[in-house]
């Protein structure tokens, strides 16, 4: 009997040291799950939703670049609660990650017509296109003689990538000598292109290169010289370059120009249609890779005035012709604003406006390159000169960069050498790069997700005469705007929050150009208790007529303790209790659901019961093609 007793024991023991290690093997977090489950259950008869069935997994944000690439965070274990309602969506888990998720459905592709472009040409995986600038001397030594033999190698060494073009044919430092002697050019160099003489000698230049490239599959964009070829010095010397083609004169190029060279602005009118329609005439079918470079304003100032009254004429011509466009400075993320690249601007409520797309000119536009620069960034001196320190090039990437998506920008040229170490654990550049190589250039039938940006952003009230509905968000002389997405729209009773400090000395953050006086500042969340989002209803007619599953993907500053919940049509998802640590975080709630406008004129209600919510943006991702 004492033997029995014994091993009796001696099972037990070992039963208990087993039950011990193994509980000991236990991550942390689920005793968290198991404690929050049971306090669930005490405090609410409604149980958990079941999980959803048949939904895509999201790979995570990708390690395997050729640069430094930070992981995606392990995911971070809050307290998840059911709601205390009767209807309940049908949802998995809620996941939350520090900093922003740029994570895409497993099917999201590079566009046909879309992309990263680089002038480094690199092996960086994000970029999509080669950017090439193309000499007029180099290429056309001789009249009748031409030698493309330097682009034509670099198009056939990288067969993978797109190209996207600039002609040099608008500075005497790139005109060839035969040529030069008899064109005219202001001290800085710019050639007198409404001359008859200029258009009379670049002609057969242009023909001869469209059809050599124009009908090259690789080749997706070609951005047109006018004007602007000023040099400050030696023409051998590259960095002494300050013209680049883009339509525009300073206020002394432009007396110049008038008092020197007789420029009127009907010659600047009549000159620039014939030179476009030289370009349309060669590119023919293939019209719609020509980009033209400005068509904003001509100059500044008063000189300016009579020019820039004859840019709206000369876009609508462009346009008309079938031509594309590149704006050039998106790092000052709220300049283009006019109607001209389609922009809305509709009053909301708390003194604001957001602004909007206007889906008829996307559509128009959507076969066309239409590009965008964002290339002042790396740890450069000439980038901090202008743009400030280097410590501000993540959050400055990823507002502008958001915009270019906004405008539907569907190629975006980076100076892709100095992306390679810009990383950030709140905003994950190159993570961050990766999602932009995989949405520019989406339209409704094939976009992987949409997404608006919160805040409050501001812009001197001068820069807007277009929009007399400003007059409700304009406070003295700023114009407050709270959002821009892309399909998506928001409302709240909410308030700006997360102020973002741009102060003179640090230039601003290069944002000089638009805030209004005495503003250094703007706010990259809203904070409230109610976010209604109502997502585009074409969009939802093409992709989820009948419902569909989608990852809703909030992006807030985790600045107290609350409940947050989503409301759809399908019912509320589990509850997520925030922690209040003070950090930037990511909610990943996923649901199956209708988007009908069935909420109050919404299609999604994001909700807390106490504290409000400090939210910066709302993704969707939509999980099936």
């Amino acid at each position: 009997m004492k033997t029995i007793k014994t091993i009796l024991f001696v099972l037990m023991l070992c039963a208990l040291l087993l039950l011990i290690t193994i509980a000991l093997m236990i991550p942390d977090h689920r005793y968290e799950q198991f404690l929050n489950q049971l306090n669930n259950t005490t405090h609410s008869t409604t149980q958990p939703p079941s999980p959803v069935t048949n939904t895509r997994t999201i790979p995570q944000q990708s390690t395997t670049t050729a640069t430094t690439v930070m992981a995606a965070p392990a995911p971070i274990q809050q307290r998840v609660a059911p709601t205390s309602t009767a209807s309940q969506a049908t949802v998995a888990d809620i996941e939350v990650i520090n900093g922003m998720d740029w994570r895409l459905p497993s099917y999201a592709k590079r566009s046909r017509l879309g992309g990263l472009a680089s002038e480094t040409r690199g092996d960086d995986d994000y970029i999509a296109a080669d950017f090439h600038i193309v000499r007029w001397d180099r290429t056309n030594p001789a009249p009748g003689v031409y030698n493309f033999d330097e682009l034509e190698n670099a198009i056939r060494s990288r067969p993978a990538q797109q190209i996207v073009l600039r002609l040099e044919t608008y500075s005497k430092c790139e005109t060839p000598d035969w040529a030069l002697s008899q064109l005219r050019h202001t001290k800085a160099g710019t050639l007198i292109f409404w001359d008859a003489q200029y258009l009379k000698l670049l002609t057969p230049y242009i023909q001869e290169f469209a059809k050599r490239f124009a009908g090259k599959a690789q080749v997706v964009g070609v951005q047109l010289g006018i004007g602007d070829g000023e040099y400050r010095g030696d023409c051998r010397n590259f960095a002494l370059k300050d013209g680049w083609g883009e339509f525009n004169m300073s206020p002394a190029q432009l007396s110049e120009a008038q008092n020197s060279f007789g420029l009127t602005p009907q010659i600047l009118e009549t000159s620039t249609k014939r030179i476009v329609d030289v370009y349309a005439a060669a590119f023919a079918r293939n019209v719609w890779k020509l980009a033209f470079n400005n068509v904003d304003q001509y100059s500044w100032e008063t000189i300016a005035d009579p020019y820039n009254q004859k840019i709206p004429e000369i876009a609508r011509y462009v346009l008309g012709k079938g031509l594309g466009n590149r704006d050039g400075q998106v790092e000052h993320w709220m300049r283009y604003i006019q109607r001209v690249y389609g922009m809305q601007v509709t009053p909301a409520n708390n003194g604001t406006c957001s602004l909007g797309m206007d889906e008829r000119i996307a559509d128009r536009f959507a076969g066309r390159y239409w590009g965008t620069e964002n290339e002042f960034y790396g740890d450069l001196d000439y980038v901090r000169a202008e743009h400030g320190s280097y410590q501000n090039q993540p959050y400055r990437f990823f507002v502008s960069s958001l915009r270019a998506l906004q405008m539907r920008r569907n190629y975006s040229l980076l100076f892709a050498r100095g992306m390679k170490k810009l990383d950030d654990p709140i905003y994950k550049t190159q993570a961050f790069l990766h999602y932009l190589d995989k949405t520019m250039g989406k339209q409704r039938a094939n976009t992987p997700d949409v997404f608006i940006l919160l805040g409050e952003r501001y812009v001197a009230d001068y820069r807007l005469p277009e929009y007399p509905e400003r007059a409700e968000c304009r406070t003295q002389d700023r114009v407050s705007f709270r959002s821009f997405g892309r399909w998506v729209t928001e409302s709240s009773d909410s308030q700006p929050a997360m102020k973002v400090r741009m102060p003179a000395s640090d230039k601003y953050w290069g944002q000089g150009f638009y805030l209004p006086t005495g503003v250094d500042y703007e706010y990259a969340a809203r904070s409230s208790n109610r976010f209604g989002f109502n997502i585009n209803d074409e969009l939802i007619k093409t992709r989820c007529l009948s419902g569909c599953s989608v990852q809703v993907k909030l992006s807030y500053k985790d600045d107290s303790r609350t409940k947050l919940w989503i409301n759809s049509t399908a019912g509320n998802t589990n509850t997520l209790i925030t922690t209040g640590d003070g950090k930037v975080k990511t909610a990943t709630f996923e649901l199956s659901t209708t988007f009908n406008n069935q909420l109050q004129g919404q299609d999604l209600i994001v909700q807390t019961d106490g504290n409000p919510l400090s939210l910066m943006m709302l993704r969707i991702n939509f999980l099936n093609p």
